[in-house]
């Protein structure tokens, strides 16, 4: 008889139309990570490699002349090199600043001998505008005389902009913020020249690094910072996904907040063959979780919205054989054969009857605080000749829901060692045996059910996104009120 019944392991359609879900999920990345991406990047392109070694004046041939541009300094001093004239001093210390100071840097030679960071802070201006300071260490010497550290900042603002399914990242100046400048003295010295030396390179150091950083530094670290950016933004499926007309993801909105970009996703998921859509649920009111300590991203659904998911991913009816040689369907049907109350199991011959397992509805997510539970409603009947039903026993499954990121596809899955099974109706005769119908029933559906029923839920797995620098291959579920969060741990 259970030759009769091989068709049935397929899915049985209903007569409708074919449909779409749209969803709405969250997409998260922390700001912490896009902080490290930042800076990862700069680090490795050497931004401010560019300045090492390089004479402030641009002497012989190297470099950019920048006191070129000051008014104090003459195109004949520009090129001049050799030591320090101590007769100097006195001009210097007599407060004639301009034309010494031409002398001293132009002679001894103000040189960047190193240049180390740029270190990257983050500060959220508003819900679509975001600004970085890069904070550049420079290490100067004036030729065997000073020796200093400066610090300055170089910001850049990024602003988000929404055209369509895109946003779209727009950069404004990067610039060097003027009066700040962090001098510090390697060589502590009680010199009074040395002081007096160090008032007036600050004068001047603080008009040409604007220059000098803005003219070097700002041009690539702004196309490193877009690029970063517009990668981070762009989601796509995977290459191992196909068809421009299966799962698609759009971003609809994209703004700042202070723990992460937050990217509003609009998911769009054909159901199976002659399945309709199922309705679009509203956005939870419930405000979204804050990002899970450790985490570099998640990807956020409302649990009606993942619900949703899996009735039009899951197609809806499933008819599978159970093998009537197998002891304990054998002991089910003894059962099920009973046709009175208070009659015994029959002892007439189970030949001609036939046990199978039906499914008709998708399994359904179900959150009690930070844990999940899926369920299975089904059905156990007991087929006479013609496949005529003769009994049935309905049934819910309930287990432990276990969830994988695995091949860039959300996965979920029974756990078949915490299953429970309760029982819906069932024949009236046999409810004084409800107890050994209920664990026969669970052996049954954690053998013979179970197995099968994961393997079908990974095939209709949910497609995940594919973001550059962010990888859910390790990502694990966790749980909210009604949020169920994928979390991409850093």
């Amino acid at each position: 008889m259970l030759l009769l019944w091989g068709p049935l392991l397929c899915w049985a359609l209903l007569p409708q139309a074919q449909g779409e879900a749209h969803s709405i999920l969250f997409l998260r990345i922390s700001t912490t990570k896009l902080q490290t991406n930042i800076s990862d990047l700069l680090e490795k392109h050497e931004v401010l490699g560019g300045l090492v070694r390089m004479p402030v004046l641009g002497a012989a041939g190297k470099g950019v002349p920048v006191l070129h541009r000051l008014p104090f300094v003459s195109d004949d001093l520009s090129n001049k090199k050799g030591g320090l004239d101590l007769s100097l001093v006195s001009d210097l210390l007599s407060g004639r600043k301009f034309p010494v100071l031409e002398e001293l840097l132009q002679a001894g030679g103000l040189v960047i001998e190193d240049a180390q960071g740029p270190e990257i802070t983050l500060d959220i201006l508003s819900d679509s505008l975001l600004q970085v300071t890069l904070r550049c260490k420079l290490y100067l010497s004036l030729q065997e005389i000073l020796w200093l550290k400066i610090i300055k900042n170089i910001r850049i603002g990024i602003r988000l902009e929404q055209v369509g399914n895109k946003t779209q990242v727009a950069l404004e100046e990067c610039h060097v913020p003027p009066g700040y400048l962090d001098i510090e003295i390697l060589q502590q010295t009680d010199s009074l020249l040395l002081n007096k030396l160090l008032q007036l390179l600050s004068n001047v150091l603080d008009k040409f690094l604007p220059y000098l950083l803005q003219k070097l530094v700002c041009p690539t670290v702004t196309t490193l910072i877009k690029l970063l950016l517009e990668d981070l933004l762009h989601i796509s499926l995977p290459p191992i996904i196909e068809g421009p007309n299966d799962f698609q993801y759009y971003v609809t909105s994209t703004e700042f907040t202070e723990e992460a970009i937050l990217m509003r996703v609009l998911l769009v998921t054909p159901c199976g063959p002659d399945q309709p859509a199922p309705q679009a649920e509203p956005a939870p009111s419930v405000s979204l979780p804050q990002l899970s300590q450790g985490s570099m991203a998640d990807l956020v659904f409302g649990l009606e919205v993942y619900n949703n998911l899996l009735r039009c991913l899951c197609t809806r009816t499933h008819v599978a054989p159970v093998d009537s040689l197998n002891e304990i369907a054998a002991n089910l049907m003894k059962l099920l054969s009973v046709r009175e109350p208070g009659l015994k199991a029959s002892n007439q011959s189970t030949e001609n009857l036939d046990l199978v397992i039906r499914t008709q509805d998708p399994p359904a997510v179900h959150l009690d605080g930070r844990r999940a539970t899926v369920t299975q409603q089904g059905s156990l009947l007991l087929l006479g000749p013609n496949a005529t039903s003769s009994n049935s026993v309905s049934w819910q499954l309930l287990s432990k829901a276990v969830f994988s990121s695995k091949d860039q596809k959300l996965e979920l899955q029974f756990n078949p060692h915490r299953a429970k099974v309760t029982l819906g109706a069932y024949p009236a005769g046999l409810k004084e045996q409800e107890e050994s119908l209920k664990g026969l029933l669970l052996t049954l559906l954690k053998r013979s059910f179970l197995p099968q029923h994961n393997k079908w839920l990974r095939e209709c797995g949910l497609p995940l996104p594919h973001i550059k620098g962010v990888s859910f291959s390790q990502a694990q579920m966790e749980f909210s009120q009604v949020y169920m969060l994928l979390t991409v741990p850093e």
